[in-house]
């Protein structure tokens, strides 16, 4: 399927079918997701694939018993490290990119001017920006998955509105991650109609906003 087919034909699905998820659809789908870019290539997501009715059930709970995460065959929590925006995470990270030949930058510009800068390197703005940009990575991994959904058949639903510290604690997940979402995966069992979207000169700019 065209990247551009996938993009017109995602919806949000709420309803499934209590088809079981093929793992190896499953795995194509988290696969887009590690494929996505990421600012520095620190990669900060983790995901944590669900399927037990029960464990489903709790996490449901977690998003104010909403049906259609307590319903769902796949259920991925998506989290994220905001640790990866470390000094010195940050900086393994961009050696990579320097050693497989993607950027030519010297130890010097990589330490004093990337490493060194508010603009380049969260970690010096602190915790909080730290984990502000690792959810905005995180997402475009998850907006990646949603587009490869599409192309295995499957729907998809991004649930948002949960408790994170609830989803947390359900999880027993490592203290360094935090709980951003759920991915919500199945095969639909509705059609839903195209959500109504501005158009683009509601939203696009050439050069300036009038004033």
């Amino acid at each position: 399927m065209e990247v551009t087919e996938a993009i017109q034909k995602r919806v949000t699905i709420r309803r499934w079918k209590q088809t079981p998820v093929e793992k190896g659809k499953i795995t194509r789908v988290l696969e887009s997701g590690r494929k996505a870019p990421s600012w520095g290539n620190v990669q900060p997501w983790r995901y944590v694939v669900v399927q037990d009715r029960a464990k489903i059930g709790e996490l449901a709970k977690s998003g104010g018993g909403q049906p259609q995460i307590g319903t769902a065959p796949v259920v991925i929590v998506c989290c994220g490290v905001a640790e990866v925006f470390s000094r010195k995470m940050h900086r393994e990270s961009l050696k990579q990119l320097i050693e497989a030949g993607v950027m030519d930058w010297p130890d010097e510009l990589l330490d004093q001017v990337v490493l060194g800068s508010d603009v380049f390197a969260p970690y010096r703005l602190g915790e909080q920006v730290m984990r502000i940009k690792a959810s905005e990575q995180l997402m475009i991994s998850i907006a990646f998955m949603s587009l490869e959904a599409v192309n295995q058949g499957l729907g998809s639903c991004w649930a948002g509105a949960i408790s994170p510290n609830d989803a947390h604690k359900i999880m027993q997940l490592p203290d360094n991650w935090f709980v951003h979402d759920f991915f919500i995966l199945g095969y639909p069992d509705e059609d839903p109609k195209p959500r109504p979207r501005k158009s683009l000169d509601e939203i696009v700019f050439w050069e300036k906003v009038p004033v």
